[in-house]
């Protein structure tokens, strides 16, 4: 059983009320609700069973996890109302309100289709053993950081902590300093991508949110091919309609906060950033990621 040590870096109360902490779990940084600051929520975390017919979408947040786990759904036959979602497609480390992502996780069904932002470090031990088969989306960095911005400011306990920063504010906060709810956005990459292009890692699929916007017919073939779901002509109409952008910003206009589905576009992301931002963003890129930081940058 692996150590868990948390040291609690600063508590607060949102403006409905809720607490807050800011946090280390062993090295990694958090921002979570109180009861994610806990050995107890950790411990059954990494202890959570894991099986070789899971299916784990990995992701940092504001990439298109929604758009990707909605296709997978489809690809099922599976429901996708809000309602549903978090049941069929559950978020293992979330606790929010009345909603308990492990709980959720370990009464589905099987096969399961979980979601998850977590570092590789801070992952289900059995996950590693089990080797599951798991999709690893991508994005453009710049579009990751302006979407994580608007989202983190319409989240009451982040725009408590972060007292309605301005996007130069966000910027130093994610990029300088490394931080964010889950931890550095640089060592997350780092983590995972290293993980997923290692040797022997052919459980593992790295898809990028431009492609599926893109070419959605060729991307959703892809992931059906690697989780071997048979993806016929009525599936494919499933997934079109069920993904259609306007089509999902209703479906998701109050999911956890509201506009959850912004706006979807791809490239506008790097023309807000200032060139010094540009320049700083792209030597940490290249100090982390190395070569795998044209995975995210381009």
């Amino acid at each position: 059983m692996m150590d868990v040590e948390i040291k609690i870096l600063k508590e607060i109360t949102d403006e409905d009320g809720e607490k807050c902490v800011c946090y280390m779990i062993n090295d990694e940084y958090r921002e979570g609700s109180q009861i994610t600051a806990t050995v107890d929520y950790w411990k059954r975390l990494f202890t959570m069973p894991v099986y070789e017919d899971d299916m784990f979408i990995a992701t940092f947040p504001r990439v298109g996890t929604t758009l990707t786990q909605t296709i997978i759904l489809s690809l099922l036959s599976k429901k996708y109302g809000c309602d549903e979602y978090m049941n069929q497609s559950p978020f293992i480390e979330l606790v929010y309100k009345h909603y308990d992502g492990w709980k959720a996780a370990t009464e589905c069904e099987r096969p399961r289709l979980l979601k998850t932002h977590l570092i590789t470090t801070l992952m289900p031990k059995q996950y590693f053993s089990v080797r599951p088969k798991s999709v690893i989306v991508l994005r453009n960095i710049y579009d990751c950081l302006i979407s994580n911005y608007y989202f983190y400011m319409s989240i009451p306990v982040y725009r408590t902590i972060h007292k309605d920063v301005t996007f130069d504010e966000f910027f130093n906060y994610m990029v300088v300093d490394e931080l964010h709810c889950y931890g550095s956005i640089f060592r997350w990459h780092k983590f995972w991508l290293k993980y997923a292009t290692s040797q022997g890692s052919d459980h593992c699929l790295i898809i990028k949110y431009e492609d599926i916007v893109n070419d959605k017919v060729a991307t959703t073939n892809k992931i059906a091919g690697f989780f071997s779901i048979n993806a016929c002509g009525a599936s494919l109409k499933r997934v079109e309609e069920a993904t259609e952008f306007k089509a999902m910003q209703q479906r998701f206009e109050s999911f956890l906060v509201k506009n959850f589905v912004r706006e979807g576009q791809i490239g506008k992301g790097r023309n807000e950033l200032s060139e010094n931002q540009r320049i700083l963003l792209r030597k940490k890129l290249d100090a982390e990621l190395g070569d795998l930081a044209s995975l995210i940058e381009k």
